[in-house]
């Protein structure tokens, strides 16, 4: 194994440098490395590594989703995402860390998830928007059933009500309360309008009321793992990256992670030159790919990155996605990817929106340190520009 020239303190724990663990994470995400992903086959490889991948609409260059698959997958296409999605049904939307994609065989193991969505959407409705969503439920159930498949435009309940944060539609509230906890599905998407239909039309074979848990702490231990596996490398503090029901909880996080240490499922990681614990999947530190000296760019919410402290820390890399930052206190641009070369981050890229069959356009570069590229990394670069055009034509 590749970690045992290096300090063990215990068989739980082990010390090692920044510079290693910078390559131990780009291995375990699959990153300019040996890896040889194709194809769906390659885009279902990710999940079965990753378990979840963060979804977001926003269409600049490939939205979100797409953008961390073609860091990984060669010769990435979006309709390989979309087929598994709505045609294969083996991917489905739902909730994890926030808007995620994840494999349809999971979503029995969310029934608690989607429990405490519910309960979160019923709050936000009640007490920001002045919704009672209860009222319209049936409703909208009658109208897929006489109606079949319905995009959310299609549907249309109650009177639209204004409030300080605009406008809000009760159907389109009640269709995001309906869907977060496991009752309606999205059969496909036209751009951001979702078809939505009964999850039991669109996925007959699961079962997804009844809880697959014996305990709270029984589903605790299997979200710990499963959010551990989709970070690679993880840090106790409380943060976006361990949102969600139950983990959020520092306290119920600390027990189960203690826990997972004890029966060695999960590593102890200290990092030389910092005051800091880090956790990894035991089984993770016996990998060993080849990292190559190539360029990739970076997803804003590429699971690498969900600790963005962290990689601050290990990389020395401080990325932040301003994407709602007021233009005036941009530091960078709006929607800005990193640039990594092998294992190291050396910079960052702003494209300009491509659509249909546009010439890949740059807008801007800026190079770590205002170091400027060799002629070796240029070229390495070029190479990478040409292969996320040829992404981007679909």
């Amino acid at each position: 194994m590749w970690y045992q020239m290096y300090e063990v303190k215990y068989m739980n724990t082990i010390t090692l440098s920044k510079k290693q663990l910078q390559k131990f994470m780009v291995n375990y995400h699959m990153i300019n490395t040996s890896h040889n992903l194709h194809e769906k086959q390659g885009v279902m490889d990710v999940f079965q590594k990753i378990y979840s991948i963060q979804f977001d609409p926003l269409n600049v260059v490939g939205r979100n989703s797409d953008l961390v698959l073609q860091s990984r997958v060669k010769k990435y296409k979006e309709s390989y995402l979309n087929d598994l999605l709505y045609k294969d049904r083996v991917l489905v939307d739902g909730w994890d860390k926030q808007m995620c994609i994840f494999q349809t065989s999971d979503l029995p193991y969310f029934s608690r998830v989607r429990e405490d969505r519910g309960h979160a959407e019923i709050g936000y409705l009640t007490h920001r928007l002045k919704l009672n969503v209860l009222d319209y439920v049936e409703d909208i159930l009658d109208h897929i059933k006489q109606h079949g498949p319905s995009f959310s435009t299609s549907i249309t309940f109650g009177d639209i009500q204004k409030n300080k944060w605009g406008h809000s539609k009760p159907s389109s509230g009640t269709l995001d309360y309906l869907f977060h906890t496991g009752v309606i599905g999205i059969r496909s998407k036209k751009n951001t309008s979702k078809e939505y239909d009964l999850i039991e039309n669109l996925l007959p074979s699961y079962n997804l009321i009844d809880e697959p848990f014996e305990s709270l702490e029984e589903f605790g231990r299997w979200y710990i793992l499963r959010r551990i596996a989709s970070m690679g490398l993880v840090s106790s503090k409380s943060g976006v990256m361990w949102s969600t029901f139950y983990i959020s909880s520092k306290s119920n996080r600390m027990k189960l992670i203690r826990s997972l240490c004890d029966e060695g499922l999960i590593t102890k990681v200290y990092v030389e030159g910092l005051n800091e614990e880090l956790y990894c999947l035991s089984e993770s530190l016996k990998e060993v790919n080849e990292i190559q000296k190539k360029i990739s760019f970076i997803a804003p919410l590429d699971n690498l990155i969900w600790d963005r402290n962290l990689i601050e820390k290990l990389f020395d890399f401080k990325y932040r996605w301003e994407v709602y930052t007021p233009i005036v206190k941009r530091e960078y641009g709006y929607y800005v990817l990193p640039i990594l070369y092998g294992s190291d981050f050396i910079g960052r890229i702003e494209f300009e929106m491509h659509r249909n069959n546009d010439n890949l356009a740059v807008k801007k570069i800026w190079w770590e340190n205002d170091k400027m590229p060799t002629a070796a990394v240029q070229k390495k670069l070029d190479t990478a520009l040409k292969a996320f055009h040829e992404y981007l034509m679909k």
